[in-house]
């Protein structure tokens, strides 16, 4: 026997009734819409930005204004622009949030001194990515809007982009375009200096720790950065200017018998990135303190979030598609193609870019064999931040033998860094020859954060040395005739010189080389 059925109840069905007559008169919140930044504004307005390297900003410089933009780099944040970010954002956020935004409240500051505020929101605006997911990067676009209105700019322009948003997600208004057209061009230009950048970072990387004259790895960077961009604004041959680049490298003389750890910085995009005081000048400090570093490249950034989005056109195969995933009537099947094929270009463009620069700098890997290392520990259907990427990277440089030490940068409290973290404690247990350190940055805590990188740094030199004393004692390599025998030959100390990697350090690796060539030159005096 059955019991009275709860949709004929009377009060349910007036509940019901209620519910359907009122639902169409709920107003959802919609963000208030700001002024837009229109094309017929372009010429007369300055697009600030920030927020990369020195290297990647002055390329996009080059680009933007060889489209026809007025570009503005901020400068680089400092502890002022801390303070300044902590005053005017919500508490809770990450540091990365409190130097970016006060670092542009710092600035509209100061222009201040030469222009009226009504000068400033007309002639100014403000570019920068935006996302959302399972951390507070969200929720940047909301705090700059926040702390521009409370410094006193209400009508400041803060143009937003969505990092995985592709072409054409910039919109002007009834009338016209937007300011800045994010069209074919746009992206292609974009990719490019990513590339380039990374490329000159990845250089400097291996040239800087063994510079023998102090200052001509800078030297030769602001060079061969001043170079690109003008090749980039003036929409040269890139090729060729890589090339001319690559003779400028080569000018630096090494020492390459020097033996240094190498250190592979990997975290959150922003931390693990910039070179400023967001997270203490890490890279350089590192360097300072006998390191060689290994920087994560922006592109292998970018192919994250093209094989992410091939992931989830996986898994929507033989779903009818809606509008709430793919978009309604896309076929899966076609999406992950178009995605695989634009991964495959990048890489295409990386490796042509490489190859022209000489070849020195390191390849990328694969997000595929990122993604294939780290699932059984990390699934890489978890989206969000780097996902699979800081485990994949750290079983890949263990398997692979490309870093002495692994640190993970990220503001304190990130969420997806942190979850990472966690995994990795079971990763070190099955790798244990590779060193990994977790480090938070809190912008005020820089003695704690160099301390702890320091206690593990100090192994790594261990590991370096015991490394390097191996391969002599094994090979019986007489380090005082490979020096005598680079000072006779000295294209093997040019900073272009290009030498197989036997050994995880560099300079295990250079013994090795030199060793073999010294014996064939033996052979060939014979």
């Amino acid at each position: 026997m059955h019991g009275p059925n709860p949709k004929q109840d009377p009060r349910n069905v007036q509940f019901r009734a209620d519910l359907d007559r009122d639902s169409g008169q709920i107003k959802h919140f919609e963000r208030p819409r700001a002024k837009p930044f229109l094309a017929s504004e372009r010429n007369n307005t300055t697009i600030l930005f920030g927020g990369m390297t020195e290297a990647h900003e002055e390329l996009i410089v080059g680009v933007m204004q060889g489209l026809g933009y007025r570009i503005e780099r901020l400068p680089e944040p400092g502890f002022t622009d801390l303070i300044i970010g902590k005053e005017f954002c919500n508490r809770g956020q990450c540091n990365p949030t409190y130097y970016t935004v006060g670092n542009l409240v710092h600035y509209l500051r100061q222009l201040r001194s030469t222009m009226s505020t009504e000068e400033i929101e007309r002639r100014y605006v403000f570019l920068t990515a935006g996302s959302c997911g399972p951390c507070r990067f969200g929720m940047y676009e909301s705090e700059y809007r926040k702390a521009v209105i409370d410094a006193g700019f209400e009508n400041f322009r803060v143009v937003l982009f969505q990092q995985d948003g592709g072409v054409g997600q910039i919109s002007g208004d009834d009338k016209e375009g937007p300011g800045v057209d994010f069209n074919p061009a746009f992206v292609a230009g974009l990719l490019r200096c990513i590339i380039i950048g990374d490329l000159i970072n990845g250089i400097v990387n291996k040239i800087w720790p063994y510079e023998i004259e102090a200052g001509a790895t800078r030297k030769a960077k602001s060079e061969v950065i001043a170079l690109m961009k003008n090749i980039l604004m003036s929409k040269g041959r890139v090729v060729s200017g890589l090339r001319r680049a690559s003779k400028i490298f080569a000018e630096v003389q090494c020492d390459y018998t020097r033996v240094k750890p190498m250190v592979k910085i990997t975290g959150e995009f922003w931390a693990s990135l910039t070179e400023s005081q967001g997270n203490y000048h890490f890279k350089d400090w590192l360097v300072e303190e006998g390191a060689e570093v290994k920087t994560e490249p922006l592109t292998t950034w970018a192919e994250h979030l093209l094989y992410s989005r091939e992931i989830a056109a996986r898994n929507h195969r033989g779903i009818e598609q809606e509008d709430t995933g793919l978009g309604r009537g896309a076929n899966p099947y076609l999406k992950e193609l178009k995605l695989f094929a634009l991964r495959r270009t990048l890489n295409a463009f990386y490796n042509l870019y490489r190859w022209a620069l000489g070849g020195r700098a390191d390849n990328t890997v694969n997000n595929r064999v990122l993604a294939r290392y780290a699932h059984d520990y990390y699934n890489q259907h978890q989206g969000g931040g780097e996902a699979y990427m800081e485990v994949g990277s750290l079983i890949y440089s263990a398997r692979m033998r490309k870093a002495h030490m692994m640190v993970s940068v990220k503001p304190f409290g990130c969420l997806p860094s942190t979850a990472s973290d966690g995994v990795q404690t079971k990763v070190m247990s099955d790798y244990p020859h590779i060193l990994f350190l977790p480090l938070e940055t809190s912008g005020d805590s820089e003695v704690n954060f160099k301390s702890r990188a320091q206690m593990v740094l100090f192994e790594a030199k261990q590991k370096a040395r015991e490394e390097a004393e191996e391969i002599i004692r094994k090979y019986q390599i007489d380090l005082e005739a490979v020096r005598e025998f680079v000072r006779r030959n000295p294209r093997y100390s040019s900073g272009m010189f290009l030498f197989s990697k036997k050994a995880v350090g560099t300079g295990a690796s250079f013994l090795l080389e030199m060793q073999r060539r010294m014996g064939r030159a033996v052979r060939l005096n014979t």
